[in-house]
């Protein structure tokens, strides 16, 4: 999570300052549409209609990691100024959060990442990426791993649960033709067998989200918010099926710690409608593989970070949805039979980018407007790449991508997609050192327009001492 890594950033450079600003300027010459690795997994600012520009600003209050106090307080805003947006200035933070020993209670709004995997260099993690503008939601959870044993890291526990308001909802089913609130239900667990400085550590747990609001309203004698609050939270089956929009990943992950380099392998499974129960989509989910070095250098050429992803989405349980025999496939991953705006907030895909709203697909691949994506069974490999030339950092992306529709309606041919990125930056002098950065992006093949991009930006970022 962002907050965590300045919070890292303040034990590291500052030993009292627990004061955080940031500032950002970007600019970008484009195609008729935003290239996809430039829009992709960026919280929402940046924009997919071409070319922009925008200022960003926030200022955060982080906790201080060398503070021994019980109770500590963090909070913090975010502003993002856009005019070519449909929303000129928008808030991506907006929090106060307090922290008794590990439990941590927050208010508000802020970027946050879900997920055992990278979540620097990935396509994006398949329930929750950083894709979509964060929402506003009450939350508990432990921000960092907690010892079972007192002093003892051998076995040792993160967990979150959380409520958030998503807004009004257009409703495709039932009585209404719309909703005036829906919410989002999140949790998550995650165990960690291994010390820190153990050679080997192991990773398991799970995530589970549900979009729901308005059943009283869309369903003929459809459940009160407080009754179907609890079908929400356990899942619980009514009406023949379930209570809101459902979807998480069952999370399992080994991480090796060598002594210049970290090798973290992980898996994301998905499930949705009980169909991982009977492994019959078991081959769905994200895999991925990283190497990141230890201690980063900046002397000569040196590749810090690599990133290898293999995500496959094909299976859903199958081609088969019959009540009769109790066969449940064609999963149709982030569309819903109820609300047409599926598995996204604010028109951005929560989940992994790669599956795409259709407002962002070639004309001739999209399909009812009453879904949300056109095309949800594909195979993607992507790769990423992070590291610098003296003190100039670079980011290397790529993905290609073979879509193949959806169940319902499949395309007439698998349609490849491939997007590219290269990004640079250097320190500048100016201001007691800040950053410009220069980003090319691309698209071409045959599910997105073909699409290019150059964005110019520049950010200064510090702790006030």
């Amino acid at each position: 999570m962002l907050l965590f890594t300045i919070a890292s950033q303040a034990g590291c450079f500052s030993q009292d300052s627990t004061w955080h600003y940031s500032a950002e300027i970007k600019g970008a010459l484009s195609s008729s549409q935003t290239p996809y690795f430039i829009y992709a997994n960026t919280y929402g600012v940046i924009p997919t209609n071409g070319s922009f520009l925008l200022a960003q600003g926030g200022f955060h209050k982080v906790y201080n990691p060398n503070n021994p106090r019980f109770f500590q307080w963090s909070g913090g805003f975010e502003f993002v100024a856009n005019p070519s947006h449909s929303s000129p200035i928008f808030l991506t933070d907006l929090f106060l959060a307090g922290k008794v020993g590990p439990v941590e209670v927050s208010i508000g709004q802020r970027k946050e990442y879900s997920g055992l995997g990278d979540s620097l260099l990935t396509s994006g993690s398949v329930a929750m990426s950083s894709n979509a503008r964060p929402y506003p939601k009450i939350q508990i959870s432990t921000p960092h791993f907690v010892n079972l044993i007192p002093r003892n890291d051998i076995i040792s526990f993160k967990f979150s649960y959380s409520d958030g308001l998503f807004g009004p909802a257009q409703s495709v089913y039932g009585n209404v033709q719309s909703v005036p609130e829906t919410y989002l239900h999140q949790k998550s667990i995650y165990i960690k067998l291994g010390k820190t400085s153990h050679l080997l550590n192991l990773y398991a747990g799970f995530n589970h989200q549900v979009m729901w609001g308005g059943e009283e309203k869309i369903f003929t004698g459809g459940l009160k918010s407080s009754e179907a609050y609890s079908f929400v939270v356990f899942g619980k089956p009514w009406g023949g099926s379930r209570v809101g929009n459902h979807f998480g990943t069952i999370d399992a992950g080994m991480e090796i710690n060598g002594k210049n380099w970290t090798t973290f392998l992980y898996r994301q499974s998905i499930y949705e409608d009980g169909s991982i129960a009977n492994t019959s989509n078991i081959a769905d989910g994200l895999n991925g593989l990283r190497f990141k070095r230890n201690k980063p250098q900046f002397d000569g050429f040196q590749l810090n970070t690599i990133l290898l992803e293999y995500l496959y989405t094909k299976q859903q349980g199958g081609d088969v949805f019959d009540f009769a025999t109790g066969t449940f496939g064609r999963d149709n991953y982030f569309n819903h039979y109820v609300y047409s705006q599926g598995w996204s907030y604010k028109g951005r895909t929560l989940g992994t980018p790669l599956i795409a709203p259709q407002h962002l697909i070639r004309e001739g691949l999209r399909t009812s407007p009453r879904l949300f994506t056109a095309n949800n069974r594909l195979i993607a490999f992507h790769g990423a790449l992070e590291g610098s030339v003296n003190k100039v950092r670079f980011l290397l992306k790529a993905s290609h991508s073979i879509n193949s529709g959806t169940y319902y309606k499949p395309f007439e041919s698998s349609v490849g997609q491939t997007s590219l990125l290269a990004r640079v930056e250097t320190p500048l002098k100016l201001m007691n050192e800040s950053f410009l950065s220069a980003t090319f992006g691309t698209d071409f093949g045959q599910f997105y327009p073909n699409n290019t991009a150059i964005l110019i930006g520049w950010r200064k970022s510090g702790f006030i001492r």
